[in-house]
Formats: structure tokens, sequence, C-alpha cells
């Protein structure tokens, strides 16, 4: 069996004139989410954000591929890795590490999404590190109607096996003006869909653009999206359900305060 949330329109946040992001708290999602725990959409024009920590969860960075620009990142672990269009960069920050991302330079904005995924809290004292999943090894599918990208799917990352401890699903998926596609959710996970670009329709629930709804699955289980009145494109995060606690310091965010306060020490002393 698989629960659905109320729907939720975000507003739209700036900072300065380079930056703005529409913004998925999980909390908007009676925590149904999980183990996604916040997406900003955003669209970056220059450097935005200082060097800054994160503990506990991972980072993701997932560039639309219709992107004008992309990224640089940069990390405590001295990875210096650029994120093209159409790829994505994951950092696990598990114990704690501090990263930067600038768009690069004369590219123009870049655009995609910020995702924070939890980890499981025997997870959360491990060394952070960093991978990327470039373009070309992002998994393309069709059917009637539809195409997929998906960039991660289970716990590989790129090329690197069991870089997760937890499975997680990335996928973007476009429907054309007249399209039905079926989505699987294994038991035991749960998610959000975000609706990209224009309007599609959940079994009897309409979403417009920007809209998002979070989803939970009890059994194995499957939804249905469908467009009639021209091309739509979604965006699912989903992964096995963590069921654990949050404590938030900030950008740190772990399963209790004793491993809240060791990360806290620990970023204390780090630096790019």
């Amino acid at each position: 069996m698989i629960a659905f949330s109320s729907i939720y329109t975000p507003t739209q946040a700036r900072h300065g004139g380079v930056f703005s992001a529409r913004q998925y708290p999980r909390q908007a999602f009676g925590n149904m989410i999980d183990p996604v725990l916040n997406i900003d959409w955003f669209e970056m024009n220059g450097p935005t954000f200082p060097p800054h920590p994160h503990a506990g969860f991972s980072a993701v960075t997932y560039v639309f591929a219709d992107s004008p620009n992309g990224f640089i990142n940069r990390d405590s672990m001295g990875d210096v890795m650029d994120i093209r269009p159409g790829g994505l960069h994951w950092s696990r920050a598990s114990s704690g590490m501090m990263h930067e991302e600038v768009p690069m330079p004369g590219g123009g904005p870049a655009r995609g999404l910020q995702i924070f995924i939890n980890l499981p809290a025997a997870n959360q004292r491990d060394e952070a590190v960093a991978f990327s999943v470039p373009p070309e090894l992002v998994e393309t599918r069709s059917g009637p109607g539809w195409k997929s990208r998906i960039a991660v799917n289970g716990t590989t990352l790129g090329k690197t096996e069991h870089a997760l401890p937890s499975p997680v699903r990335v996928e973007e998926i476009t429907l054309d003006g007249a399209a039905r596609h079926s989505i699987e959710v294994p038991a035991g996970w749960g998610g959000i869909l975000v609706v990209i670009e224009g309007r599609c329709v959940l079994g009897e629930t309409p979403l417009s653009e920007t809209q998002a709804i979070g989803f939970a699955s009890s059994t194995e289980s499957s939804f249905q999206v469908e467009t009639s009145v021209g091309p739509a494109r979604l965006v699912m995060i989903s992964g096995a359900q963590l069921k654990q606690p949050v404590v938030a310091h900030g950008p740190l965010m772990l399963a209790d305060t004793t491993l809240l306060q060791e990360s806290y020490h620990r970023v204390s002393g780090l630096h790019l």
C-alpha cells in the first residue's frame, strides 16, 4: 500500500541578486519523504555561499541537462570536481566535511537541485567521501510517450559500487502531450515527486509546475502519472526509509545529540 502527502506549493527565496530557490523541506510532507530531508530547486548566477560544513547526511547536487552552466565543487577532503549539465555530485558528509560550489566562470546561470538525503545512524561516524556521476554515466530509459534519466538507482554512484549504505533513486521523467508512466516503489521506501515543467495527474490528483507530493509505501507498490494537456517534466527522489530521529543544528543533521556534538567539534577544525 502506498500513501501520499498533501500537495505542497513552495515559495521562491532569493539570496542577493545571484541565487534563487524553491524549497521543499521534509516538514511540509509530514516527514513522509524519509530519507529525503530537503530539496532546493535553484538557479545560481555567481558565487553565493562561502565554504560551509555538512554532517550526518548526503549533500547531492543534480544539474539539469538543459542548464546553461555547471559547477566547480571543492571540499575539505581535497577533491576538486566539475559538475557538468546532466551530471550529479554526491557528498556523503557523514561525520563532517566542508565544501563549496560555484558556477563555472563565464558560463551563465547553473540550474538544478540541491538534495539532502539522510544517512543511517550507524554510518554517521564514517569518514566523509565524495562521488561524481558524469552525464555519460546517467542511465536513460524510454517507453511510449516517456523518457527518463536515472542518475542513481541503488547504492552505486558512477563507477563506485557500494558507495551508499542505503539505496536511493534519483530520476528525471519527461512525458509527451498524451502519455502515462507507471512508477514502481519498493516496500519500505519513501520519496518525493516534483513537477519541474507542465502539469500532470497522479491517479486522480492534479499537479502543476513547482508543486510536489510525498509518498511512502509499506508494501511493493506502484503509481501512475499521466498528462493530456501538453508535455510535463518531473523529478522523483526516493529511497529506503530510515525511520530515525533528526537532530539539527544548521547544516548538521544527525540522529542524536551525541553524534551532533561529535560532528560539531569535528567540522570546527576543518578547512578547504
